[in-house]
């Protein structure tokens, strides 16, 4: 195990990977949240109306368990978005109910002690607005990390979304670099950013944050069974400010930019798509870091 920690075996993990072996003055790394979004509203493109959104979003950690150099995680994301729109309803498509997503990754990592970090994921996923066995998809993930430097890793991989019958696979690259022990710039898809140790309470970001969720919503007053889908990209500044010894608080603020909505039928022919202008938003929440 890495100096200063303790491993157990139900609980985090020590890993000699990353950061923790560095000269970094960076707290710890996020392990589980709870958080608060709202988008101020946004014209529609090619659709009649304006469109705002909250988001409620949850992560949790529920089963850490070590063996040794291997590590096995099982992790618990919520995510409730509620949007509320001006226009007819039958244009936009979108429902008036909160659109849920219930994530479980299950995520093994092997923390090698020659300078490699590998391991996999797969994740299930309840996507919707009402219950329905066709609410349900999966997606799995394989990556490594490689210790370039006390200071620089580096990483590959890949992803794979059984995204309602839309199935993709995504290649990608990443890394995370401390030029200074205050500084870290990272590239972690779908999220980058700088981030900047004011002191030891304090920590401030640059960040972006693309995001893209598809739900099955069955049908409606709003229209037949769909796929809804909507993609953003959200660039802001954040401050992380420490509570105690392993929960912070944050705000954040800037704007989702890049906002898309599309709508398929379940036979994933296209009813409707459009962009939508750039709107700001703001973020409060709890973070607790490892």
């Amino acid at each position: 195990p890495a100096s200063g920690c303790t491993q157990e075996f139900f609980g985090p993990p020590c890993l000699e990977f990353g950061r923790r072996e560095s000269d970094s003055d960076l707290p710890g790394y996020p392990v589980g949240w709870l958080t608060y979004n709202h988008t101020f509203r946004g014209d529609f493109d090619s659709l009649p109306g304006e469109v705002s959104s909250d988001e409620i979003n949850f992560w949790a950690p529920i089963l850490p368990l070590n063996f040794g150099e291997s590590h096995l995680f099982a992790f618990l994301q919520y995510k409730g978005t509620k949007y509320n729109t001006t226009g007819p309803k039958n244009d936009l498509m979108l429902p008036e109910d909160t659109l849920s997503k219930i994530n479980l990754p299950i995520v093994y990592i092997n923390d090698s002690p020659d300078n490699w970090l590998w391991g996999g994921m797969v994740m299930p996923t309840y996507a919707g607005s009402s219950s329905s066995s066709d609410n349900f998809t999966f997606s799995a993930a394989v990556g490594a990390g490689y210790n370039y430097s006390e200071n620089l890793q580096l990483f590959a991989g890949a992803y794979y979304s059984g995204n309602f019958g839309d199935d993709f696979v995504i290649p990608g690259v990443a890394f995370i670099w401390r030029p200074a022990p205050r500084w870290e710039v990272f590239l972690l898809g779908p999220i980058g950013g700088v981030s900047y140790s004011v002191n030891e309470n304090l920590l401030v970001s640059l960040f972006g944050d693309y995001n893209s969720s598809t739900w099955y919503v069955q049908a409606d007053a709003s229209g037949p069974d769909r796929n809804v889908s909507m993609k953003r990209l959200d660039i802001g500044v954040k401050a992380d400010w420490k509570l105690n010894s392993m929960l912070w608080g944050h705000v954040a603020g800037g704007y989702a930019v890049a906002q898309e909505l599309e709508v398929d039928n379940t036979g994933n022919h296209k009813i409707q798509d459009s962009d939508i202008d750039p709107s700001p938003f703001v973020e409060c929440g709890l973070t607790v870091r490892f």
